[in-house]
């Protein structure tokens, strides 16, 4: 069964188990079999629950390179499975089994073949390494079960699957770990024909995206959403990577023109399809959000938001207000007038920024309180369990629907989404100029100019080839 038809509860239950796996003790190397089992269980749930990109010419064209790279891996008798996720930011991960995930954004910010095969070959190293086994003998039960519980119930959104892996493993495989993937990656590239100082130019981009999205946080007041994967332990000059680099052949393949050719009509950043509605999920399509609620239970609209109601006479309301300057925390103690909150924490979800904690009760179970900023609106969730019910399991249930919340794209009135071309630069052409005549926005000259490597300055010469978004 999947979690379409069994319910989010069900899911949660079904990767509990998982979790108990994940944290059983591990030797140095983790069976095959058990490899198989834990990423196949991963695999089959994003596949149920996340927007998977669907172009045939693209997904065709990273399996046959991720194929190229296997068959010159460590272990080139393994079988790796390559899949492109339909989400605009930039991404991609390993799970163990030999799952090999890239999000569309993240193709869609390099230049050529040779600097797509450095993302895969270096994922394709985390799991012939074994590091997620390695890792988790490190790894706290805590960190490893709020990234499953992210996983469990925001499970809509690429970004709550990459906390799995993402928060437990990608980014809590430290340095070494991530130079070990560096150098086995770049031998991988080097026996498969490319060359490997691609791998010093998606370090490269990934700093720029950096350095620009720090930016445009900035100024829009919100949480950067960067990159903390592939990458992201090195400083953009990397004496050791460097090193590495130099160990093996810089004279391979980039294969920028198949690549062209692959990537032409990529869609770029949102894409307004509307995915199909799952059961046990509420949608509000004025207000562009969704969470998801345990089987059995109901929701109901009211003037300000939504309630959910458990059989056994829990519930949970929503209500939308006007958001303040402050942040979520001031807002509780200002707006709601609650001046203490027990187990106090502040977060970010998918960017938004959040708090959360119990409102002491007497006499009944706490209160789940908790405030999420997202776009003009403070959405407050309160969570109260009935007198006689089990406070904390019911506690669990709340934190489990309120960390669902996420925002969903709307497909607007005969809107399609903005896609990536390539054309021929001339000797006028500008990417300021560009970004005019394509009104492509505030940052749209920024954009162009990563996208085709030109951040934070230069111009195209007459004859190129770059990129456009229209």
């Amino acid at each position: 069964m999947t979690a379409k038809s069994t319910g989010p509860m069900r899911l949660i239950c079904i990767l509990a188990f998982t979790l108990g796996s994940l944290l059983a003790p591990f030797s140095m190397s983790m069976s095959e079999s058990k490899e198989a089992a834990i990423g196949k269980e991963i695999y089959d749930k994003i596949l149920a629950e996340m927007p998977i990109y669907n172009d045939d010419k693209l997904v065709t064209y990273v399996r046959r390179v991720g194929a190229k790279l296997a068959s010159h891996s460590d272990e080139p008798d393994r079988n790796f499975t390559f899949t492109v996720i339909d989400s605009p930011d930039i991404n991609a991960f390993a799970t163990p089994g030999g799952y090999i995930y890239i999000n569309r954004g993240l193709i869609g910010y390099l230049r050529s073949e040779a600097e797509l095969a450095a993302v895969l070959a270096h994922e394709i190293a985390h799991v012939t390494a074994n590091h997620s086994a390695r890792q988790q003998r490190a790894q706290t039960t805590s960190n490893v079960a709020a990234g499953l519980l992210a996983i469990l119930t925001g499970s809509g959104e690429v970004g709550e699957a990459t906390a799995l892996w993402g928060a437990a493993t990608v980014r809590g495989y430290g340095r070494d770990m991530e130079l070990e993937a560096d150098a086995i990656g770049a031998k991988t590239m080097t026996r498969a024909g490319y060359n490997s100082s691609a791998i010093i130019d998606v370090l490269s981009l990934l700093k720029d995206h950096e350095r620009f999205e720090k930016r445009r946080a900035r100024e829009s007041g919100r949480e950067p959403k960067t990159y903390h994967g592939l990458f992201a332990t090195h400083p953009r000059n990397d004496q050791r990577l460097a090193e590495i680099i130099d160990t093996t052949s810089k004279s391979g393949e980039r294969g920028t023109i198949p690549f062209r050719i692959a990537t032409d009509g990529l869609i770029w950043g949102r894409n307004f399809s509307v995915p199909e509605k799952k059961p046990n999920r509420y949608y509000d399509d004025n207000r562009a959000f969704r969470f998801d609620y345990p089987q059995g239970w109901q929701t109901k609209s009211t003037g300000t938001g939504v309630s959910v109601t458990a059989p056994e006479g829990a519930v949970l309301t929503l209500d939308i207000r006007q958001r303040t300057v402050q942040p979520p925390d001031q807002f509780i103690k200002n707006q709601l007038g609650i001046p203490f909150l027990r187990k106090n924490q502040g977060f970010v979800q998918h960017g938004m920024p959040a708090h959360t904690g119990l409102i002491p009760t007497e006499g009944s179970p706490d209160q789940r309180l908790a405030v999420i900023y997202y776009e003009r609106g403070a959405y407050v969730f309160q969570g109260q369990a009935p007198k006689n019910a089990r406070g904390h399991d019911l506690d669990d249930t709340f934190l489990a629907i309120i960390r669902s919340f996420a925002p969903v794209a709307q497909r607007l009135s005969g809107m399609e989404p903005q896609r990536i071309h390539y054309v021929k630069a001339t000797a006028r052409t500008t990417f300021a100029a560009l970004a005019r005549h394509l009104r492509l926005g505030k940052y749209g000259e920024e954009e162009l100019r990563l996208i085709n490597g030109y951040y934070p300055r230069g111009e195209p010469a007459e004859g190129d080839w770059i990129k456009i978004i229209r």
